[in-house]
């Protein structure tokens, strides 16, 4: 995940190298303006007959294509919300349950060294599961951490290492592992529906083809800065609701999910062992 500084926003409008949006669309803006200035010279110089379409037609189309870009990023944004919100739960369970348990073990149990174990690699291998290619087999290592985990929880109370209260206490805890894995699953295994996908594509493609036809008559040549900007903001939008979908890929503005699984694993293991490693890399969630 890219990480900057938000009230500096000099730095963050000139850092074009690190734009995905920007580096992806610098070839497809210019062949944007090439393709409008050869409507415009075809139109103007060698045919000499202007298309019938006017500023009126192009707004209709304008208002209408508005509306799905809105309706796209923020369907896009609220993916990457959920993912973030749920992960920020994980790192909340996790704490939650590391609390618990050393308040309840004593404090040279070699349970603790255990039960940090767990807590840290629950969040990498459920990484791991998240970024596994859709249909692909294989183990639900999660699964088997939460059960390792729920076994030796229930096996602790049973033979007198924590208190038969605790039962009511940490089930709920355990449950959660359970309820962020699956509502983390349903992000990522419920896309945005192809047809909805293809047809904003589509239809921004279309009005890129459609605006110089329109805007010749009034802006001339002007017509190519203004095809240029405007390809690049409607395109830009979609192109930047691809790029939040996914929330637990590996692009550059998809959610730290290594950050906060190094996070969770030195938490945990610091309230457990009292073990903390100074120089870890630093992560800002």
């Amino acid at each position: 995940m890219i990480t900057y500084d938000p009230k500096n926003w000099i730095a963050v409008l000139i850092d074009f190298p690190r734009s995905p949006v920007f580096r992806t669309l610098a070839i497809d803006v210019v062949a944007a303006g090439v393709y409008a200035a050869l409507v415009v010279w075809i139109e103007t110089d060698v045919v000499k007959v202007a298309v019938p379409l006017g500023p009126s037609f192009l707004s209709i189309l304008g208002i209408i294509l508005g509306l799905l870009l809105v309706f796209r990023t923020n369907t896009s944004y609220d993916r990457w919300w959920e993912g973030r919100k749920l992960w920020g739960q994980l790192v909340n369970v996790s704490r939650g349950l590391a609390h618990q348990l050393d308040a309840q073990l004593p404090a040279s149990a070699p349970q603790r060294a255990q039960y940090a174990r767990v807590l840290g690699a629950f969040p990498v291998a459920l990484a791991e599961h998240l970024r596994r290619p859709r249909g692909e087999p294989g183990p639900h290592v999660p699964n088997q951490l939460v059960q390792s985990l729920s076994h030796a929880v229930y096996a602790d109370i049973r033979d007198g290492v924590l208190p038969r209260e605790m039962l009511v206490a940490l089930t709920p805890v355990l449950l959660a592992f359970d309820d962020i894995t699956g509502a983390c699953e349903r992000v990522r295994n419920t896309p945005i529906p192809f047809s909805y996908s293809s047809y904003v594509k589509q239809f921004v493609l279309l009005y890129a083809l459609v605006m110089p036809f329109g805007l010749v008559r009034e802006f001339g040549y002007g017509t190519v800065i203004a095809s240029m900007f405007t390809f690049f903001a409607t395109m830009g939008l979609e192109l930047l609701a691809t790029e939040i979908e996914e929330p637990f890929g590996t692009d550059r503005n998809d959610l730290p999910l290594d950050e906060m699984a190094d996070r969770i694993a030195r938490d945990t293991r610091e309230l457990l062992t009292g073990a903390y490693s100074s120089d870890a890399n630093p992560s800002r969630l």
